[in-house]
């Protein structure tokens, strides 16, 4: 990103060599095989733009997709083609360059296609991840994924091993050279379809032919003074904006930062926006989602009065069901010299997606489909169960975590902020914007201060390293239920943000998994995280 930056590039294109780069050298938590949602500053126009390239279900999904005589079947949600959602991400890209960059698809493909052909070190993450169950499923099941992530087809790569994707490399090209229609139509789109619907999916090369991504309408909220600007449903930032608006009705700043007061205040607003998440939105082009209800003042206002000294359980608001209209993750942040921003959150879901991998095309395909109802009140394997609202249909959106985010002061970008974690994206992105607002904290302070997570009462407090064990007696007292992070662990709360505060640029990526802030001086020089790249 910052290398387009130095050759005279925008925020837009530089977004769009980051998404390539990262489906390279990040296959673990995105790719092409996947999608995203970005939320577009433009300086230009002065407004904000959400585009959704999620990925919609195939047209003959129906509601019985996960289903064998009425009983949910877990190995079709994660691994078959059942799990498979049409790819987004290129096409948001390439609709993203078309419309506010200045660069083609072709010059901000050249990093990618570098990574990919001669080589990248592998993650510390990257190398943690096939240590994992489910992606030791996905190795045994498949030869091609074996193929492409195992050295040899047969070991382990150690974190600093050199990978390559000569195939991923070779695609891209093509790819970079014709447009993305190469990818959507014709030989390459047969062989997606062919691979998905032999391991049980229902693709038509139409589904492909026909897609495109969504401009959907943000959701926002004041907070502070501060205006909160986040991705619309089906993404988790009408969550977001809840419970801001429930937080706003305390002092969270007198009551201090991580204090057993403030904690059981933030704690209480996330249980009440997952609550009323899990019933409440789903794709508003199937369901009708009351966001300007969710969303309101007033009914944060309602919703903070049932909170308590002790901690509660809470269900849904009554009326606020979605009616049916008639008929694992990577995030990065970016701002430029021009005044623009952009805020994407991109993933595959599980590590590795669905772990089916196009023959000779170098990629693994999503497993998005997953986060749709396999049935009303079916828990997901991220610990979120929904109702009628996110159920399965042709064309339709799944509900989505990711909650990239932009705050404006005086209208202008403060700061842009997301994250990646599944559903402690919503809890990390909330914390992030608190830490900024109510505490004053630059990027480096607030994407590394010790991070909660609370989606019920009975599922337990998540704590990191960090947070005093007074504090936490203080909250098992109150009725909370910590469930405490080892010290040399960390929850999956990936926040990074960019903040324009009193003329000068900040960027921090956390500690908790691989990347880092970066920035472009005048001179052309890089520094990242402090340290300056003498670039030429």
């Amino acid at each position: 990103g910052l290398w387009i930056l130095k050759n005279g590039g925008n925020a837009f294109d530089a977004a769009a060599a980051v998404s390539l780069a990262l489906s390279v050298v990040e296959p673990h938590h995105s790719g092409i095989g996947g999608g995203c949602f970005s939320l577009l500053y433009c300086e230009k126009e002065g407004r904000i733009f959400a585009l959704d390239g999620r990925g919609t279900a195939p047209v003959q999904a129906g509601p019985d997709l996960f289903l064998k005589n009425g009983e949910v079947q877990d190995e079709w949600k994660d691994l078959g083609g059942q799990s498979v959602a049409i790819p987004g991400l290129l096409k948001t890209m390439e609709d993203m360059l078309k419309r506010f960059g200045t660069m083609t698809l072709k010059e901000v493909s050249v990093p990618a296609i570098r990574y990919a052909k001669e080589g990248f070190g592998t993650s510390y993450t990257g190398a943690l991840t096939m240590y994992d169950d489910s992606v030791k499923r996905k190795m045994r099941i498949s030869e091609g994924f074996r193929k492409l992530y195992l050295k040899n087809g047969q070991e382990f790569y150690r974190f600093g091993d050199i990978q390559r994707n000569p195939e991923l490399g070779a695609l891209l090209e093509t790819i970079a050279e014709n447009g993305t229609d190469v990818f959507y139509r014709g030989e390459i789109a047969q062989r997606i379809v062919s691979v998905i619907n032999s391991r049980g999916g229902c693709f038509e090369t139409a589904d492909l032919e026909n897609y495109a991504p969504k401009y959907r309408e943000p959701v926002h909220t004041d907070y502070r003074g501060y205006e909160v600007v986040s991705f619309a449903p089906p993404s988790g930032g009408c969550t977001l904006i809840e419970m801001l608006n429930i937080l706003e009705q305390n002092d969270l700043r007198a009551m201090g930062h991580n204090t057993a007061d403030s904690i059981h205040a933030i704690a209480e607003a996330m249980k009440l926006g997952f609550a009323d998440r899990s019933i409440a939105l789903g794709d508003p082009d199937f369901v009708s989602v009351d966001t300007e209800r969710l969303t309101s003042k007033a009914y944060a206002a309602k919703r903070f009065r049932l909170i308590g000294g002790h901690a509660g359980e809470y269900a849904p608001a009554e009326g606020i069901e979605a009616k049916e209209y008639p008929g694992n993750t990577s995030h990065f942040s970016i701002m430029d010299r021009f005044g623009n921003a952009v805020s994407q959150t991109q993933t595959v879901r599980d590590w590795f997606g669905s772990g089916i991998a196009v023959e000779g095309l170098g990629f693994v395909l999503n497993n998005a489909m997953s986060d749709f109802s396999a049935a009303a009140g079916a828990m997901t394997s991220q610990g979120l169960a929904y109702g009628n609202a996110n159920s399965i249909a042709g064309g339709k959106t799944p509900l989505s975590s990711m909650s990239p985010s932009i705050v404006l002061k005086d209208k202008k970008p403060y700061l842009a902020i997301g994250s990646a974690g599944g559903p402690r994206i919503i809890t990390g992105t909330l914390q992030g914007i608190i830490n900024a607002i109510d505490f004053d904290m630059n990027p480096e302070q607030l994407v590394n201060a010790p991070y909660v997570n609370c989606l019920t009462r009975e599922q337990g407090l998540e704590a990191e390293f960090g947070i005093s064990q007074d504090t936490l007696r203080l909250l098992e007292e109150r009725g909370h239920k910590p469930v405490c992070i080892e010290a040399d662990q960390a929850m999956s709360t990936m926040v990074n943000s960019v903040m324009l505060k009193d003329g000068e640029y900040y960027a921090a990526g956390t500690k908790r998994v691989d990347g880092c802030g970066g920035v472009l001086l005048s001179n052309g020089n890089i520094i990242l995280e402090g340290i300056s790249q003498e670039i030429s």
